[in-house]
């Protein structure tokens, strides 16, 4: 993991904003105590527009952002959202920042899958009760999972899941233990302004075998070619 920095000009944080538009990356919008997960839809030369949202309509302070790239995090703080309304759907409309923190240069090519497909992973606690829960993203050096309807995750933090089965379809399947690094409750608006709410929980890999290992090179490599081809449509 590289050293943070500051990206300040205006012309670097437009760069920044529409690769983020381009990839549909998650932007993380922290409010009061909640991460409400959004995504930049489009541009003009002052500012980017979000899905409505009325929590963060009403908020009085400035947003803190996070957008969630392939291999860094940008960090930044603007000031407070204004309603828009754009070919007759509400938005809110969020004035460039004056710098952008990159604040996590990741040492793994994370790539996010919860867009695109429906993978999910399969286990049991020490209870015998068993779970599943949908894969959101998968680097080497880990994953992260989606969760609803299950308020008991939230006390998985720093816990360790044995034997997950990762079901990635007909691009293989993969068994590890998964080191629960920490939970987020997350706040998700759609487009259509309806909203979703989700634990995301981060994920370690661990005591991985050669041979696992191996399989695990070989799954990344088979859905980088795979979202390399989707691009290219």
């Amino acid at each position: 993991m590289e050293d943070a920095y500051v990206k300040q000009g205006l012309f670097e944080i437009i760069a920044i904003m529409r690769e983020a538009v381009k990839k549909g990356s998650r932007v993380d919008v922290r409010a009061k105590t909640r991460v409400l997960a959004s995504r930049i839809q489009k541009l003009d030369s002052s500012g980017f527009f979000i899905p409505w949202s009325e929590e963060l309509a009403k908020e009085r302070s400035a947003l803190s952002f996070a957008i969630q790239d392939y291999n860094a995090k940008y960090e930044f703080k603007t000031t407070k959202a204004k309603s828009v309304t754009v070919n007759g759907i509400n938005c809110l409309y969020v004035s460039f920042p004056e710098s952008v923190n990159v604040t996590q240069r990741r040492k793994h090519l994370r790539l996010f899958l919860a867009n695109k497909h429906n993978f999910q992973c399969y286990g049991k606690f020490n209870d015998g009760r068993k779970y599943h829960y949908r894969i959101k993203d998968i680097s080497h050096g880990g994953c992260a999972l989606i969760v609803e309807n299950d308020e008991r995750v939230s006390s998985l933090s720093g816990t360790t899941l044995r034997n997950v089965e990762l079901d990635f379809n007909d691009v293989g399947t993969l068994v590890s233990d998964l080191h629960v690094i920490n939970v987020k409750r997350i706040k998700e608006t759609a487009d259509d302004e309806s909203d979703r709410d989700y634990f995301h929980l981060s994920c370690q890999f661990k005591r991985m075998t050669e041979s696992t290992l191996r399989k695990l090179d070989n799954i990344i490599v088979k859905l980088l070619l795979e979202e390399k081809r989707l691009r290219r449509l």
